[in-house]
């Protein structure tokens, strides 16, 4: 696998090229700008390319957009910061067609340093699968400007008595979020519970990012909280998310072993055990299986499950999985499935 190295800083350069080649992987070429970076891809063709963020001449945002228009590669932003306004940018990447953010892994001798590069390649190497499309700026915002279609709740689901809306994304899911929040009435009869994987440090620029197109106000879930009608929580770094009956959101403290954490699992668990039919939960993209097996538990309770199609995700691992298990009543596309939970009927927590 061919990786393309665009930071900087010729020391963070040095450190990625020797995490991705002790990795197995091959560095074929670094570039200490965006403008750079596309002149390399032009001769090169990389597998995967790790992104910075703020460099001279081109930064992270345009050169992504620029190569996502241009040579679609899948790129991972690779940023050390974890400021509010950089992290809302690296949330733009992400729209731009970046796959996922990471941050910078510490240097060797660090506690965390084995920790972090294992991350860093198993993110390089999963992304290198994702089959990345051409990006048309125009078209994008011209789709993005459409009413959500009209679905209709089927026969089974008519007479539903919503006390929940959990949903679960992990890779290329906060795009497929901000399109479904975008197109989500303000009417939303019950509270969204959300698990989105990302990693830590960007949660609250995330939060952010949902709340410039969302209908419905988007925070993160705090222990004890009483979730209330028409409101988004998201699970709190480091914290699996649950809910009981009354709609009270309880945190539980992940190890530091977990691989997921927070896990969609588990807040599908507690959604299953406390609202069986009257639920309805969503798994967006994302890699793995997190929430498939726990979705088809809350399909044979009789509750509203919708997996995203397989024509819109950046990957296909979750909702695939649950479209396997047959967990999944609707596939449909982040629009539609607005579309669909508009169609909800008013309903307070129970």
């Amino acid at each position: 696998m061919d990786v393309l190295i665009v930071d900087d800083s010729p020391v963070i350069r040095q450190l990625l090229r020797h995490i991705i080649e002790e990795g197995g992987m091959r560095v074929i070429g670094e570039a200490s700008n965006g403008a750079e970076a596309l002149r390399s891809i032009a001769k090169r063709k990389p597998d995967v390319i790790t992104m910075d963020i703020h460099m001279p001449v081109m930064d992270g945002l345009e050169a992504s957009r620029r190569i996502m228009e241009e040579y679609p590669t899948p790129i991972v932003v690779v940023t050390a910061s974890y400021s509010l306004g950089d992290a809302v940018t690296a949330m733009q990447v992400l729209e731009a067609g970046a796959i996922t953010v990471t941050p910078k892994p510490q240097g060797p001798g660090h506690p965390d340093y084995e920790r972090d590069a294992e991350s860093l390649v198993r993110t390089i190497r999963l992304i290198s699968e994702v089959k990345v499309v051409r990006r048309y700026r125009r078209e994008e915002k011209r789709v993005a400007s459409r009413p959500p279609p009209s679905v209709g709740l089927d026969q089974d689901h008519e007479g539903i008595q919503p006390g929940v809306i959990a949903i679960g994304a992990s890779t290329g899911g906060p795009v497929a979020l901000k399109e479904l929040l975008h197109g989500m009435s303000r009417d939303t009869p019950c509270p969204v519970l959300v698990v989105q994987h990302i990693s830590p440090g960007f949660l609250t620029s995330f939060c952010e990012w949902l709340n410039q197109v969302s209908a419905l106000p988007v925070s993160i879930g705090e222990f004890g909280e009483r979730a209330e009608r028409g409101r988004v929580y998201l699970a709190p770094d480091g914290c699996h998310m649950e809910v009981d009956r009354s709609c009270r959101i309880s945190l539980v403290n992940g190890n530091r072993d977990e691989t997921l954490c927070p896990s969609v699992s588990h807040l599908f668990s507690s959604v299953a055990k406390n609202f069986g039919r009257n639920a309805v939960v969503v798994l967006l993209s994302g890699m793995g299986r997190d929430g498939a097996a726990e979705m088809a538990e809350l399909h044979r309770l009789g509750a509203l499950t919708i997996a995203q199609d397989p024509a819109t995700v950046v990957v296909n691992g979750m909702p695939g999985e649950a479209v396997k298990l047959g967990a999944a009543r609707h596939v449909l596309s982040p629009l539609r499935i607005a579309a669909l939970l508009n169609e909800l009927p008013v309903q307070s927590c129970v």
